[in-house]
């Protein structure tokens, strides 16, 4: 019911600017917001170094148990740790993989973050690099262990 509570207000937040509260304006609550958001630049920063390790362990590992996982390269939502470790044992496996952040766009909503933007993974295949130019958004929720991933969505980005 809490959890349930918390989408209904982070969804109204999204869809209305005008609800933000009184107290996302305080100097205390700025000052909190900014190392907040350094920490989910941290999270994402080392999403990208653990996928550039080719880890696939890692990777799975920064994302809660009960984390959705809609991946760039496959149809398949990946809901259950098993599910996303596969994907990212095939992910990683790529000759060559490199992923890099090009933009984002980070919002806090007290211990949910948000952040949405582009990504660009490379890897070799049948000796041509493959160009994957992406999406993504992530939610994060602060835990004791830090920013874990809890919802992740990836997709090709459309051609023009």
């Amino acid at each position: 019911m809490k959890n349930r509570l918390r989408i209904t207000l982070l969804a109204f937040a999204l869809i209305s600017p005008a609800f933000v509260p009184a107290y996302a304006h305080d100097t205390a609550c700025q000052t909190e917001d900014g190392v907040a958001k350094q920490q989910v630049q941290q999270a994402i920063d080392t999403w990208i170094d653990a996928v550039n390790s080719r880890q696939s362990e890692a990777v799975a590992s920064l994302y809660e148990e009960n984390a959705v996982l809609l991946p760039t390269l496959s149809p398949k939502v990946a809901n259950t740790p098993l599910l996303r470790k596969g994907y990212f044992d095939k992910f990683t496996a790529h000759p060559g993989l490199i992923g890099m952040v090009n933009e984002e766009h980070i919002r806090i909503y007290g211990d949910i973050a948000i952040n949405s933007g582009l990504y660009t993974f490379t890897y070799d295949k049948d000796g041509q690099t493959v160009i994957v130019p992406a999406r993504f958004s992530f939610v994060y929720h602060k835990t004791p262990q830090g920013w874990m991933i809890i919802d992740h969505h990836s997709s090709k980005l459309p051609v023009e």
